[in-house]
């Protein structure tokens, strides 16, 4: 299928992709039209391409300039330079608003069937391609003969509709719309409707006339009139109930201008992106309360709830993003907005460039832009017959004792930063025969650098290719244990990130089938590889009592996926690192785990001690930890035993005390990465390899510590 997508130097390309792999609870849908984010995507676009349009980009977002100056800090130049070069080569995926017809569902109790029309929302769900996996908490099925060009204005509506809730005040009140563009002009018609009374003002002279050229008399250029005075003369000398912020400038005059126009305890909803430099006096003397919006109500950002469909009781939160979908689809379906106007350009899939050139040149008579995906009655190809496997190329001729062919199942950043290039430097021993993604347009761009010749959407392809000898898994935790046990079945050898599983069933099952069919299986348990963990062990030795303390210093996680509960927690998704190190260095498994957690224990809490012991008296401590600074860096390991005492610190300084070792150079920086995949390759082919690699038995180890530290 085609899908537009962005480059990371800004430009524009039309690509071909495979079909998306189905979310639960989900449904696949053929697009008709979708809708172009005139302000956002545009923002996302260079002038040039190429190094000039990386640089345009940077001076567009400074922040990035010093995220890689910090990375640089961390990792180096060189591992910085490789980073950021991914970064540049890979696909930024725009859209988030479309509307289309349902092919198939992944229930039957989803209340739709082949063939109902749908407005999708969603940003990485309703994207610009010809076929989307829309999840069941982001469609709404469209009466029969609904206006498809309106309905694909579904994620704008609903971001206008949310700005609006958020001024929560009643029908008949009084509302001013700073900010007179695509969203402003929704904003105006979603008030009428919904029965307030609407202002408007803008900086564009020409955005004031068509909003009253749409039936909105009370529109001005902010130039031309005293917008305070306005609203105090139509209010009574009162000034407006709300003001809904829909500009998008880094001046902060459009939020304290707001101010202005408010009357005493006034709200305003900010929906734009504007400067927030508050006035304190302008804000304060009338007790103005400012707002968010977040985007199209409750329920965005939420993964459980977009992704997995588990859907906010309704008696509790009555306004999802869903509902308010549903929604602005009544009010379109009844005739009370009116949205055709704001169609002004509609371009097919093809000629995306030229779309996205009008939508930055930004003139007079440009709002809504729409993507034309040529399904018009029945006579078009039918949805099924498109492939979730792209060929690309040809795969090179199977030679006899050849290089390990491997699909690569997962490709997430640190997979495409660290994996891929990795794989590439040992083109000599792998050879990458297929990449698998659920969307299939995040591994493009690495398909095309690396000249890999199979993408698909669908890892069963990979497995059950004769010609594929491994597997590489680097998907989200809790598919670990799944995909394990389905290679093994197809006779596949295995690498899988870490953790390998998520409970000792799940481990216990995956030993079981090594046991039976002899294949390998490795974790990506990488720090046994490093240089300089090798040279610590050495210094103080492998035998007699010794000391072993990991600090893990990891800095705010944030809301990050890896630390919530469905994937086993941050102890459980990293920590089993740290463990398994701790028995690679003592030789040996623990007898006693002891735990202890700051705060209240439970999965999502990372700030952990754990203390090991080993039979011969030895005792490993893993201290993890989001509680303090990362400017101090994350990793420090201390080993004492037979008089010395050696220390690593975040595999850039190595002190040994009582010895006289020293890491081979060069070993600054480098935790084992590659060499991991060197040492995967041995096993697969019968060979010795000098570190003792980090097998099924030594996964299912490191997480039942994690679960038991757990408890």
């Amino acid at each position: 299928m085609k899908q537009i997508l962005f480059t990371g130097t800004g430009a524009v390309e039309v690509c071909d992709v495979p079909v998306p792999a189905p979310l639960p609870r989900s449904i696949l849908v053929q697009t008709v039209y979708s809708l172009i984010s005139t302000g956002t995507e545009s923002a996302a676009l260079s002038t040039y391409g190429g190094w000039r349009g990386a640089l345009e980009k940077a001076r567009k977002r400074p922040e990035r300039l010093l995220q890689a100056w910090r990375l640089v800090r961390s990792v180096g130049i060189r591992q910085a330079a490789e980073v950021v070069q991914q970064r540049l080569s890979d696909y930024l995926v725009p859209g988030y608003s479309s509307v289309g017809r349902v092919v198939e569902a992944s229930s039957d109790d989803l209340n739709v069937k082949p063939g109902d029309y749908v407005a999708c929302v969603g940003a990485g769900i309703a994207v610009h391609a010809e076929f989307v996996s829309v999840p069941e908490n982001l469609y709404v099925v469209l009466p029969d003969g609904a206006d498809l060009r309106q309905a694909s204005f579904g994620a704008l509506l609903c971001v206008a509709m949310h700005g609006i809730r958020r001024l929560d005040l009643s029908p008949g009140e009084t509302v001013a719309v700073v900010g007179l563009g695509l969203i402003g002009q929704i904003t105006l018609r979603l008030l009428a409707a919904m029965g307030y009374l609407p202002m408007g003002f803008d900086v564009r002279a020409d955005r004031a006339r068509k909003a009253r050229s749409s039936g909105f008399p009370a529109s001005w250029a902010l130039s031309e009139v005293d917008a305070a005075e306005i609203c105090r003369a139509m209010t009574g000398g009162h000034g407006v109930d709300g003001v809904i912020l829909t500009a998008a400038t880094p001046s902060d005059e459009p939020v304290n201008l707001a101010f202005d126009l408010c009357r005493r305890g006034g709200r305003v909803s900010l929906v734009g992106d504007v400067g927030l430099r508050l006035e304190r006096p302008r804000m304060y003397k009338k007790e103005i309360e400012l707002r968010m919006s977040c985007s199209y109500g409750p329920g965005r950002y939420d993964d459980q709830y977009e992704l997995e469909g588990r859907d906010y009781p309704y008696s509790y939160v009555r306004w999802t993003e869903r509902r308010n979908l549903e929604y602005a689809m009544k009010l379109i379906r009844d005739g009370r907005v009116d949205l055709s106007d704001l169609v002004t350009h509609i371009f097919p899939v093809d000629d995306a460039k030229r779309a996205y050139s009008v939508a930055r040149a930004a003139e007079s008579d440009t709002y809504g832009i729409l993507f034309d995906y040529g399904v018009h009655g029945t006579n078009n190809v039918p949805a099924k017959s498109q492939s979730r496997r792209i060929v690309l190329s040809s795969p090179p001729k199977r030679e006899q004792g050849g290089r390990i062919r491997i699909g690569v199942i997962g490709t997430g950043n640190f997979c495409k930063t660290v994996h891929l290039p990795n794989l590439e430097v040992l083109k000599e021993q792998f050879e990458i025969a297929a990449l698998v993604s659920r969307t299939g347009s995040s591994a493009v761009s690495s398909a095309k650098r690396y000249g890999v010749p199979i993408i698909t959407t669908d890892y069963r392809e990979v497995l059950e290719d004769d010609s594929v000898d491994a597997v590489m898994i680097t998907t989200r935790h809790a598919s670990h244990a799944r995909l394990v046990i389905e290679a093994l079945d197809c006779g596949k050898h295995v690498f899988v990130e870490k953790p390998m599983c998520l409970s000792e069933e799940e481990g216990e099952a995956i030993v079981e089938r090594v046991q039976r069919s002899g294949l390998i299986v490795q974790v990506g348990f990488n720090r046994r590889y490093a240089p300089m963990m090798s040279a610590l062990r050495e210094a103080v030795g492998t035998v007699g009592p010794r000391l072993f303390t990991c600090r893990v210093n990891v800095g705010p996680l944030g809301d990050t996926w890896s630390n919530s509960p469905e994937e086993g927690g941050r102890l459980l998704g990293e920590g089993v690192h740290f463990f398994d190190l701790c028995n690679w260095f003592m030789g040996a498994e623990p007898c006693s785990v002891h735990a202890t957690s700051v705060g209240h224990p439970g999965v999502t809490n990372p700030n952990v001690t754990v203390t090991l012991s080993y039979p011969d008296g030895s005792v490993a401590q893993v201290v993890y930890t989001t509680l303090g600074n990362s400017s101090a860096g994350k990793e420090y390991y201390e080993a004492i035993g037979n008089g010395r005492l050696v220390i690593c610190e975040d595999f850039v300084r190595f002190r040994a005390y009582g010895s006289s070792a020293r890491p081979p150079r060069p070993a600054r920086r480098d935790k084992g990465l590659r060499e991991q995949l060197v040492a995967f390759a041995a096993a697969v082919r019968g060979q010795p390899h000098p570190v003792e690699r980090p097998d099924e038995r030594a996964g299912l180890l490191a997480t039942r510590i994690a679960l038991q530290a757990s408890r």
